[in-house]
């Protein structure tokens, strides 16, 4: 999506969520509720019944954050003044669910417009694009890719910013969350960061420029990528920070992984990595294992040479804080690399890139 249609869009949003809330299906609306009034989206409530009553932040188990959970659209329109209705899932191969379409079409027939990252594109489904026409509402597929597409073409060898990759083992181990924690952090020091967005959440949220290149026909991933940095290059960020995508080793979707790797040539990346996750994320049933840190790095060195670990971001889904520290504690003696929570010690991350920038200016 271009920059300059990233610059105006904000959203007061009712985010759909029935059902997944809380849930890794659910991460758009997590996202969005963690990071709500950042950049572009203030999330007014949302809707799932399962913790109607609840706190947003409660369900999280981030302390409360005055965003409630409602069981009905008919309750989420009766707080605050919304004008936004987000579908806020990510389900394997991006479907709508039947469940979710009447709520759809009830929103917009109280005049809200609707942003989804689904693989269907909602602006082209016939029922729903002719009541938002009759309404004068819109509907923005935050996947559906841009017209021109672009094949790689080298410039991102001539970029002067910093590239940093939040690379990963799998999906969902954190590199949404570590993107955006290190992006204001960086700024925090009074750095000018960009942040180019791969996937439908991050476009939302907050980033600067960006394509969801898991649409994008393999051949123009790269160069997709590539664009967006060269185009915040010349802007004049010193430090860009790429999201990634799922990992180098994982059959369903390592294409997307490795187009991210050579769009942006990083000068450095940030490894995600869930040490108790066993089997990949949603091939848990074909019993699918995640690779070892090792492992992934050596298939990244194996594709771009002795490429820089920064550091590696540890979250780890319900886990205590001491679990995650002692644990950051042995990757740390182990490898060499500094290990960190993003959510409480992202300072210890933002000084490798900064490590990184004052040895390459």
């Amino acid at each position: 999506m271009e920059r300059d249609v990233l610059k105006k869009l904000k959203a007061r949003a009712i985010v759909l969520a029935e059902g997944k809330f809380g849930d890794l299906t659910g991460k758009t609306c997590n996202i969005l509720v963690m990071y709500s009034g950042w950049r572009r989206v203030r999330v007014e409530s949302v809707i799932d019944s399962r913790h109607a009553g609840k706190d947003a932040g409660e369900v999280l188990r981030v302390g409360k954050l005055g965003i409630p959970v409602v069981a009905s659209l008919r309750e989420a329109l009766e707080i605050g003044d919304p004008d936004t209705l987000i579908v806020g899932i990510s389900p394997v191969g991006g479907r709508l669910p039947q469940e979710y379409r009447r709520t759809i079409i009830e929103a917009i027939e109280h005049g809200l417009n609707v942003w989804s990252g689904l693989h269907i594109f909602l602006s082209e489904d016939e029922e729903i694009s002719r009541i938002a026409r009759a309404r004068g509402v819109s509907i923005i597929d935050f996947r559906k890719p841009p017209k021109n597409l672009r094949i790689w073409s080298g410039d991102i060898l001539n970029v002067n910013a910093v590239r940093v990759l939040i690379a990963g083992t799998d999906c969902s181990v954190g590199k949404n969350v570590t993107s955006i924690e290190l992006v204001r952090e960086l700024e925090r020091r009074g750095l000018k960061v960009g942040l180019v967005g791969t996937g439908q959440t991050m476009l939302m949220v907050g980033a600067d420029a960006g394509t969801v290149v898991d649409a994008v026909p393999a051949d123009f991933v790269p160069g997709e990528v590539e664009r967006h940095v060269v185009d915040l290059d010349k802007e004049g960020f010193n430090i860009i920070v790429i999201e990634g995508q799922a990992s180098l080793l994982h059959p369903a979707y390592s294409q997307v992984t490795l187009g991210i790797y050579y769009g942006c040539m990083p000068s450095g990346i940030v490894l995600c990595h869930d040490p108790w996750r066993t089997y990949r994320e949603s091939f848990e049933h074909i019993k699918l294992k995640v690779p070892s840190i090792e492992e992934e790095i050596n298939a990244a060195r194996a594709h771009l040479g002795n490429i820089n670990v920064l550091a590696i971001s540890v979250m780890g889904k319900d886990r205590t804080r001491e679990e995650i520290l002692e644990t950051c504690r042995y990757l740390e003696e182990r490898y060499g690399i500094t290990s960190a929570d993003p959510r409480v010690d992202i300072r210890r991350i933002a000084d490798r890139v900064e490590d990184l920038l004052r040895a390459l200016t």
